[in-house]
């Protein structure tokens, strides 16, 4: 190569190109600040309900830059950029999006309807669902297609279950791992003395999973065991309140623990060996002010446990199975030793109402369990995010979070029904106005 080729020393060349490459940098850093000041949005004169127990702010603005929230100020003392677009909201209400702690979308996978109760959910103010163990490929794959909103719906928090191996008949098992074997896959795994503990929990991890789910037929053991590995790998652990033949003490310092009437049932069948829902024995005369169930919520509000309550399972007197009115009693005494409840359903099948189940959680709180309005919110939002292990991205709305919010037409203070009152549900920033919401009834799954 000729000097005439190469007019510049190899030394100087390279001192140009580093030159090049920072202003190169610096432009893309500028076009960058200047997208994000031109993607500004703001939600003007609104009243704000932040997920915590503040009272509400009144004529209060909230900035949003991209996918998070940038800035919430009194609308008087707004300083929105030149190219931001401003909604008017006065009249309105808004509080974090909803999170419902307990679906299932993937037991039999069905897209169809899964996909449809996805829609009715962030239509009706849900930003969040944890899904509490099903196929974890379609899972991952649905859970993919909403953070991209490639489908409307909510953000996908999932499980991955362990449990002991002779849980692995339930033909729930064999539906969420077709093609494979229940008991042998990651989503799907079964646990015993011979388990690698550590392996197991990273085998979760790896699914995509947010947390891990212990649900039947391990000893106690096994159970602690879990529950510190999930720790160690800062992983959530989510349990059943009694795995069996564990006692519900063994979950205690589990993430969350699920179903308040689990307590109920392990008082009137102590020893109990297998999970079954069969043979209940009878509740008659029970109440939280039992000794046995007393002694349980202390402990769980020792733990720092969150209660999964799920008091959505539950019918009203006239059945044979643990009654609403005692759910409540169980939930309403947790609640006031301390122990902090999340909002789960574990219903997806009503598929004629066209809002979220989670509404009808909130009110059963509210009505059974005695939360005030607000309380019952945080536990579809700032408690919610918690379980999640979210708590610093989700939850509340405040600076730096997810702009993941629901704007009311009347005041779910006042009432809690009037969460259903939905004009607009934003989820990282997109929007998902009630309006172009066409609900239909639910396929059947």
């Amino acid at each position: 190569m000729s000097g005439a080729d190469f007019p510049i020393s190899l030394k100087e060349y390279m001192s140009l190109k580093l030159r090049h490459s920072i202003v190169a940098a610096i432009a893309l850093l500028c076009a960058a600040s200047a997208s994000s000041a031109a993607n500004q949005v703001v939600y003007r004169g609104v009243t704000l309900i932040d997920g915590t127990p503040a009272a509400p702010r009144t004529n209060m603005a909230i900035v949003v830059e991209g996918e998070r929230i940038k800035a919430i100020v009194p609308a008087a003392k707004l300083k929105a950029g030149a190219d931001a677009t401003v909604h008017d909201m006065a009249g309105l209400y808004v509080m974090p999006g909803m999170i419902d702690s307990h679906v299932h979308y993937a037991t039999n996978p069905n897209r169809v309807f899964a996909e449809a109760e996805l829609k009715r959910n962030v239509y009706g103010g849900v930003t969040g669902v944890r899904d509490m163990a099903g196929d974890a490929r379609e899972l991952a794959s649905l859970s993919r297609a909403a953070l991209l909103n490639q489908i409307p719906g909510p953000d996908i928090y999932y499980a991955a279950l362990v449990a002991g191996p002779s849980f692995f008949k339930d033909p729930r098992t064999v539906a969420a791992a077709q093609g494979m074997q229940p008991g042998a896959v990651p989503w799907l795994y079964a646990v015993d003395d011979q388990t690698d503990i550590a392996l197991a929990v990273a085998q979760a991890r790896g699914t995509g999973a947010t947390g891990l789910k212990i649900y039947a037929n391990l000893p106690g053991h096994l159970v602690a065991r879990l529950i510190a590995e999930g720790k160690r790998q800062n992983f959530p652990v989510w349990s059943h309140l009694q795995v069996y033949p564990a006692s519900p003490y063994d979950s205690l310092g589990a993430t969350a623990v699920s179903h308040v009437c689990m307590i109920a049932r392990f008082v009137r069948e102590e020893g109990k060996e297998r999970y079954g829902h069969s043979g209940e024995p009878s509740y008659a005369g029970l109440t939280a002010a039992d000794p046995g169930i007393a002694r349980y919520i202390g402990a769980l509000a020792q733990s720092g446990s969150l209660l999964d309550a799920t008091l959505s399972v539950y019918a009203p007197k006239g059945t044979p199975r643990c009654q609403i009115e005692l759910a409540g009693d169980i939930a309403r005494a947790a609640h006031k030793a301390g122990v902090k409840l999340i909002a789960g359903t574990d219903t997806d099948g009503q598929g004629e109402d066209p809002y979220p189940i989670v509404d009808q959680e909130l009110e059963r709180l509210v009505k059974y369990a005695g939360l005030t309005p607000n309380e019952a919110i945080m536990t579809a939002t700032a408690n919610a995010a918690i379980a999640v292990g979210k708590q610093g991205e989700i939850g509340t709305l405040e600076a730096g979070k997810f702009a993941n919010m629901v704007f009311l037409k009347k005041d779910p203070l006042q009432d809690i029904g009037n969460v259903r009152s939905v004009t607009l549900t934003v989820k990282r920033g997109k929007h998902f106005a009630r309006d172009e919401y066409k609900f239909t009834p639910l396929p059947k799954e």
